[in-house]
């Protein structure tokens, strides 16, 4: 009968204390950092004081606690560190931003913003001063003046061609025909600053008859006598017939007010047209006598409305189009003369950046 052997396995000392002192110091190692961790609080970020705007200082601020470094990425492949819980930064081209904050690298926040373009500064002294009457009339020459100072040429439009119609400070203009017509000047051949007012022009008076004037040249004009008078002299001074009263001067034809439209409906109805889903005539009613080819300052680049609505209409899905409009209207009637925008146009297969419209 043969008898069972068994092997038995024998570990060295060394090895052994060896795996015990790699356990010990895991256990310190586990406890050390379990007595030291701090669970992340809720914390956020918010933007202080100034507008988001190209070439302005954004102040960012956090209000998380207990933290001893703070890495800032701006979403513009430019980062910061700091040790206080804010920090400036200026952007350098319109878009959304996603705003990463990481505190003691360990805890994160993250925040969007959107930078939109800076508006143009207009320089007040580059705009006409127009001196002019409130009405005119048909064949009358009327002076159109300009105050401004720093004018050295002008470009005058009366209303009633589609050229300029004088190039001197002190313009005259003889209207042909009556209404409502719109004036326009621009100085300096700066087309972004045009000077937009309104005159009503009657109609030509009606000539008068010529009467008997003492002492005058010529021949002597004197109404004609009827032989048999139709009526008494003695009962004629009696009872005078009443005379004609002066006719009242004509009154200028009423306002015709336009519809009234606010800039974020305008800017719905652009995004809705885009894929051509809208004809431009849509926008013909809001417009100064329906004109099409209304001044549009793109993005500081003066067009027409003609030329941004083509724009518009060749993006595919307005949802990709970001407008800002700021719309200028005439006081007297509400029709729109100028309009600021800012467009953008996402880009990219993720959406994720923007280009000029």
């Amino acid at each position: 009968m043969q008898k069972k052997q068994f092997m038995v396995f024998r570990l060295d000392d060394n090895v052994i204390i060896t795996l015990l002192a790699v356990c010990i110091l895991a256990s310190l190692a586990f406890v050390v950092r379990f007595k030291n961790y701090k669970p992340c609080a809720d914390f956020t970020i918010k933007t202080v004081g100034s507008t988001l705007q190209v070439g302005t200082i954004v102040r960012l601020e956090t209000d998380v606690r207990d933290f001893k470094r703070l890495h800032w990425d701006f979403g513009d492949n430019q980062q910061s560190v700091t040790e206080v819980g804010s920090v400036m930064h200026s952007y350098d081209a319109p878009g959304d931003y996603t705003i990463m904050l990481i505190a003691d690298g360990k805890c994160t926040e993250y925040k969007t913003i959107t930078i939109i373009e800076a508006p143009e500064i207009v320089d007040s002294t580059l705009i006409a001063k127009l001196v002019m009457p409130a009405t005119a009339e048909v064949d009358v020459p009327v002076l159109f003046t300009d105050t401004s100072s720093r004018a050295s040429s002008w470009e005058w439009r009366f209303g009633e061609t589609a050229t300029v119609d004088g190039t001197l400070r002190n313009q005259y203009y003889t209207y042909k025909t009556p209404g409502w017509k719109t004036i326009s000047v621009v100085i300096n051949g700066n087309m972004k600053t045009p000077l937009v007012r309104k005159i009503f022009v009657n109609p030509k008076a009606a000539a008068e008859l010529p009467r008997a004037n003492a002492g005058a040249s010529g021949p002597v004009i004197r109404p004609r006598v009827n032989e048999e008078p139709q009526t008494a002299p003695l009962p004629e001074q009696l009872n005078p017939r009443p005379q004609p009263q002066n006719p009242k001067p004509q009154a200028p034809e009423p306002v015709v007010m336009y519809p009234d439209v606010a800039a974020a409906d305008f800017n719905q109805m652009l995004r809705n047209s885009a894929g051509g889903k809208r004809p431009i005539s849509t926008f013909s009613k809001y417009f100064c006598e329906g004109n099409m080819n209304t001044t549009v300052i793109l993005n500081g680049k003066a067009t027409t409305f003609q030329q941004f609505f083509a724009k518009v209409a060749a993006v595919k899905k307005g949802d990709k189009l970001s407008l800002t409009t700021t719309l200028y209207k005439n006081k007297q009637n509400n029709c729109i003369n100028k309009i600021d925008v800012i467009g953008k146009v996402k880009t990219g297969m993720l959406g994720m950046s923007w280009r000029d419209l």
